[in-house]
């Protein structure tokens, strides 16, 4: 029970990966916020984990709204006597080559992906300094290192993400604050369910492991980061990709 009565606000936590890191961080003890723009995936997220006996509460918002996540954050922090972990896990992924791509399609992909970890990282700051203490675990990816076609907008918004998480890592680390990133490649989610057939089996050959990352194994890494398991790792940004970064490519395996 490593987050027994810490109060950890998840941001994209009605869907995807979100779900599995609200579940992760529940069952061991924590109180936990569920903030989604999507109010019915959100809240069906919620009454899931409450009937399984978890302490989940959900706030609804826009997380690049400045104004909207400081008065929620405020709440939160009033209700529950703090903030003592933030999961970044909102994010879009619009496809797109560069020069196909409508600015506002760009735009609005750096809006959710950047400005929201901006907006609600410095909000849940405020608060964890008063306490002197706390964790930020900022969902980005391998294609923030690693370009890919098509994804222009996806990839300079994680690039962005993993360099905001080391600038805010070195400025609160005084504060006894850490924040740490990490850097899935594919995952098991509704994201990524159009990667079927010859797409889907080209982009697992590029993976040592030879296969996709379930949401648990990433739920599990968030819940390592944020906990006192964790508490000499700051700014640092983890890769949970099957060896994708390492190589790039699945190695041939000669049998004998």
């Amino acid at each position: 029970m490593r987050f027994d009565n810490k109060v950890v606000v998840i941001t994209g936590g009605g869907g995807g990966m979100g779900i599995e890191f609200c579940a992760a961080f529940a069952r061991e003890g924590a109180r936990v916020v569920l903030v989604d723009a999507f109010e019915q995936s959100v809240k069906k997220a919620a009454a899931s984990l409450k009937q399984m006996g978890h302490d989940v509460s959900v706030v609804v918002l826009d997380v690049a709204d400045e104004k909207a996540v400081s008065a929620a954050f405020d709440r939160i922090a009033a209700e529950h006597s703090g903030i003592d972990v933030l999961v970044g896990g909102a994010g879009i992924r619009p496809v797109g080559d560069v020069l196909e791509q409508s600015l506002a399609d760009f735009e609005d992909c750096m809006r959710v992906n950047v400005t929201g970890i901006f907006v609600c990282s410095r909000n849940a700051a405020r608060h964890m300094l008063k306490k002197g203490s706390g964790a930020i675990v900022n969902i980005a990816s391998v294609n923030g290192v690693r370009a890919v076609t098509g994804m222009a907008a996806y990839c300079a918004s994680k690039a962005a993400v993993i360099s905001l998480t080391q600038t805010m890592a070195a400025e609160w680390a005084p504060h006894g604050i850490r924040v740490n990133a990490i850097l899935p490649a594919q995952v098991e989610t509704p994201m990524i369910a159009e990667q079927v057939g010859d797409e889907r089996r080209r982009r697992e050959e590029r993976i040592p492991l030879g296969r996709y990352g379930k949401p648990a194994e990433i739920a599990n890494a968030a819940c390592f980061l944020a906990s006192d398991d964790a508490s000499f790792i700051t700014g640092h940004p983890l890769a949970l990709d099957g060896g994708y970064l390492a190589f790039g490519f699945r190695p041939a395996v000669t049998p004998g």
